[in-house]
């Protein structure tokens, strides 16, 4: 015999990935600035050992520290970026999916009025979005980050609570 169906999903915000990547980017920093250290202190080493004169031992070290800038500055900008998204992510109820439609971030949208449930690629490192496409025009959007569910998890849901009308789209994700 076969339970009762529950009467909805409700997908909760999860921080924990966001928190990892704001770990992971803080300690690249931290090793970025070690070796820009070390990058000076090997230019030196090299200049003092080859007894190079002040204009070419300057050349190379500023070829060290360009480097180690250049890495520097990449994760620094992963760093900004994860502490961005880690600060947008809500807290409680995040997705809600029911016999009545779906609730993404407390804008409730009934069955007859959501067009698609589709899946896009995210911008600037926050992976792929879940998209609500309404009659209306209007697209409702959330990283997968932010949740605490796989997307086969609220697909199920949607085909199940829409009665086989509306599933999660992924085409548009490449795979």
């Amino acid at each position: 015999m076969m339970g009762a169906m529950s009467e909805e999903l409700t997908v909760g915000f999860n921080p924990m990935p966001a928190a990892e990547r704001v770990a992971y980017y803080s300690g690249l920093v931290r090793s970025r600035l070690i070796w820009l250290i070390v990058a000076v202190a090997i230019c030196g080493v090299i200049w003092a050992w080859q007894q190079l004169d002040l204009a070419r031992g300057l050349q190379l070290l500023m070829i060290g520290l360009a480097y180690s800038a250049i890495w520097l500055v990449a994760a620094l900008a992963g760093l900004i970026n994860s502490r961005r998204l880690l600060k947008s992510i809500g807290q409680g109820i995040a997705v809600r999916v029911g016999h009545w439609g779906i609730d993404l971030l407390g804008g409730v949208l009934p069955w007859a009025d959501v067009t698609k449930v589709s899946t896009t690629r995210g911008r600037f490192g926050s992976g792929p979005r879940l998209d609500v496409h309404s009659a209306s025009g209007e697209v409702r959007r959330l990283p997968f980050m932010y949740l605490d569910t796989m997307p086969g998890t609220i697909d199920a849901a949607v085909r199940a609570y829409s009665r086989g009308t509306r599933w999660l789209d992924t085409s548009r994700l490449g795979n």
